[in-house]
């Protein structure tokens, strides 16, 4: 009796009315969107592009509701162990994992790309995604004529759910989706664990669980993000004890997704002071894995760029950075010249700044990703920018939340066009 009063008490002492409203706003748009998932006659042809006007004005809704619930928990700034939300975090994470993906198909190419190295034995490098065997539920895609644009880390991650699943669609994206759940708590925990570390106030592991644009883009939809920033935490957290980062794990990572690649400079220092050996051992470990990699897949790096990364060309894919739209109205074929350079000059800048003259690698991260995401990516989708809120919320600066808040709604509004 004297366990359960204490239990009472402690739900008691956690429950106040904002935060209740704050749950509500967190709970009802995850239901939302599970049933605007779950009403649709076909899963696979049936999504965001043609949903109707009433689905959309439910989905902006349920947008609405979630960016005013994380409001709601940003201002209340509850401690780490907070029953109710908790609670509230348990219940979000069940509907969104039995929730079948409505707004994107990545996690179908990945069930496809599977099915071709697993079950067809073919090189998914070379062979054409539409040849998996299920393809026939998605229709015609573009996409579907290309190979695969993952890596292949990524591709051994997707060995586990192509097995559980023998190979079916919807019990792969139910499986798969259990890997991405256990990805983001343990992304979490270790989010927690190197916040404690900066001396971060607790409040900040409720603006990770309950970020709006993680819980629809990695929870719901199932995006890869999450364990490129699982490696990355990682990291972070071991290299505030060892003072340097781990190139096997900075290679997983590049090997997980080619856009970590840009974070390949953190393995040069040691003590946060650059290191020429590390500078030399590191680099030469990039250029030869990479090297056995295209070699066993028989491309070369000219003909992966443009057959397996054929989405580079498209022109404002879902829809473009205010940036990108208005270098291409202003500069027309030059903008792409133009973006790139602009891009090199801030990545060289954040790498003078925020590792050799004062090593703050968290910085570092945040705006290598949002100067390449937001200046040099033409084909920007709701889910890439997700890679920077869990940096962003982890810095001593209000500006750098406020960022992560920022992006927090172009991920979501991003869906909608905007």
């Amino acid at each position: 009796m004297q366990n359960l009063k204490f239990k009472l008490n402690s739900w008691s002492a956690d429950f106040f009315w904002p935060l209740f409203i704050a749950a509500i706003f967190f709970l009802s748009p995850t239901l939302i969107i599970a049933w605007i998932s779950f009403s649709r006659q076909d899963f696979f042809q049936q999504h965001l592009e043609n949903i109707g006007e009433a689905g959309c004005n439910l989905l902006v809704f349920a947008f609405c509701l979630y960016l005013l619930g994380y409001l709601l928990v940003a201002v209340i700034k509850p401690s780490a162990n907070n029953s109710w939300l908790w609670l509230v975090a348990v219940l979000t994470f069940v509907v969104s994992l039995v929730t079948i993906p409505l707004l994107s198909r990545d996690i179908t190419a990945y069930a496809l790309n599977a099915d071709i190295f697993y079950h067809g034995h073919l090189n998914p490098y070379l062979t054409p995604i539409g040849l998996g065997r299920q393809s026939w539920h998605l229709g015609q895609l573009w996409w579907l004529n290309y190979p695969s644009p993952y890596g292949p880390v990524f591709f051994l991650l997707l060995g586990l759910p192509f097995l559980v699943s023998w190979g079916q669609l919807l019990p792969f994206i139910f499986s798969y989706k259990v890997l991405v759940l256990l990805a983001f708590v343990l992304t979490g925990y270790l989010f927690s664990s190197y916040r404690r570390q900066c001396h971060l106030p607790a409040y900040l592991d409720w603006l990770f669980y309950l970020n709006p644009a993680l819980i629809v883009n990695w929870l719901i939809e199932g995006h890869q993000e999450v364990f490129i920033v699982l490696i990355l935490l990682w990291l972070l957290w071991r290299s505030s004890k060892k003072n340097v980062f781990n190139l096997g794990a900075l290679l997983l990572a590049s090997f997980m997704k080619i856009t970590a690649v840009i974070f390949w400079p953190l393995s040069w220092f040691k003590d946060k002071i650059f290191n020429w050996r590390r500078f030399w051992q590191a680099n030469l470990l990039l250029l030869l894995s990479w090297l056995l990699f295209f070699a066993i897949i028989h491309l070369t790096p000219l003909d992966f760029w443009h057959n397996n990364l054929a989405f580079l060309d498209q022109q404002c894919f879902y829809a473009c950075s205010p940036l990108v739209m208005v270098s291409n109205n202003l500069l027309g074929a030059g903008a792409g010249i133009f973006r790139l350079g602009l891009f090199v000059i801030i990545y060289l800048a954040s790498l003078y700044f925020f590792l050799f003259k004062n090593y703050q690698p968290v910085k570092f991260i945040i705006w290598s990703f949002t100067a390449l995401f937001f200046i040099n990516t033409s084909w920007l989708t709701p889910w890439y920018p997700t890679l920077v809120i869990p940096f962003a919320l982890l810095t001593k600066k209000r500006s750098y939340i406020i960022l992560a808040g920022l992006i927090t709604i172009y991920c979501l509004w991003h869906y909608v066009g905007l």
